[in-house]
């Protein structure tokens, strides 16, 4: 066999070896990705199940939150009831101590009077004496049924100890000191005239009581002055008084007396 030819035979076979090596490192490259992809692909199955296990255990804490939650619910639910029912307790109770202390003023107002009543037993005469004791008893009836009464009988009850003590010649007269002394609460007097037929408010009603009481003085009482008759009378001044005689009966407070010298009452406007 010529040389040459053994040349070439050397070069193919060497070619061959080459390429036979090759063959065996890529297998085993190849080979060695392959375990490692599956190695990745095994871990990341690994934390999947890891993230599912997570997400389970946090949807139980969720759930156990969600009932916590309603729980606490049903107590703020339950706690608001109990507020509203402490108010209104605290309602009635507020209710109950004015109408105690109403009462207890009714009562103050009526041991008042029969202290009264001892005093003139001493002196009156028998007929002035029952007719004090007539009036003690009904004072008496009206005190103990002061809770059941109805606005117009507390109206009268009060007009009537107005004309008997005179608490409107008080010219500094207020609902308060007028509800204390009659032992009635202030939202009890005061709604009296919420729909009374004749006064809208409380002062209305004061103001009428000083004028009647002050013609009455005027009629009565000649030789006082005008000024003492409107100080009697609750007025805070001279010209309070004429100016609110004037606006009644279109007459100053003097020329009214007149008029009743005369025997010509003028009529009210």
């Amino acid at each position: 066999m010529p040389t040459h030819h053994l040349l070439i035979l050397a070069i193919i076979v060497v070619f061959v070896i080459a390429f036979i090596i090759t063959m065996i490192i890529l297998n085993a490259s190849a080979k060695s990705m392959i375990d490692a992809n599956t190695k990745l692909v095994e871990n990341h199955n690994l934390l999947l199940e890891l993230n599912k296990e997570q997400v389970r255990e946090i949807e139980f804490q969720m759930k156990e939150l969600d009932q916590q939650n309603r729980k606490l619910e049903q107590q703020n639910r339950k706690l608001e009831q109990q507020k509203d029912k402490l108010e209104q307790q605290k309602g009635e109770l507020e209710q109950q101590k004015g109408e105690l202390e109403e009462q207890k003023g009714m009562i103050e107002i009526l041991q008042k009077q029969q202290e009264e009543l001892a005093e003139h037993l001493s002196h009156d005469t028998t007929d002035d004496i029952t007719m004090m004791k007539q009036q003690a008893q009904e004072q008496q009836e009206y005190l103990e049924n002061t809770a059941d009464m109805t606005d117009e009988q507390l109206m009268s009850w009060v007009d009537w100890q107005m004309d008997k003590t005179k608490l409107f010649s008080d010219s500094k007269l207020t609902l308060k000191t007028m509800a204390n002394a009659l032992g009635l609460t202030q939202k009890r007097l005061g709604g009296l005239f919420k729909n009374h037929p004749k006064y809208s408010t409380l002062s209305e009603y004061i103001n009428e009581k000083r004028f009647v009481y002050a013609c009455q003085l005027l009629r009565d009482e000649p030789n006082w002055t005008i000024e003492a008759v409107g100080t009697k009378a609750g007025y805070g001044g001279r010209r309070t008084f004429q100016t609110e005689v004037k606006r009644r009966l279109g007459l100053t407070p003097s020329q009214y007396r007149h008029s009743l010298r005369l025997g010509v009452a003028p009529k009210r406007k």
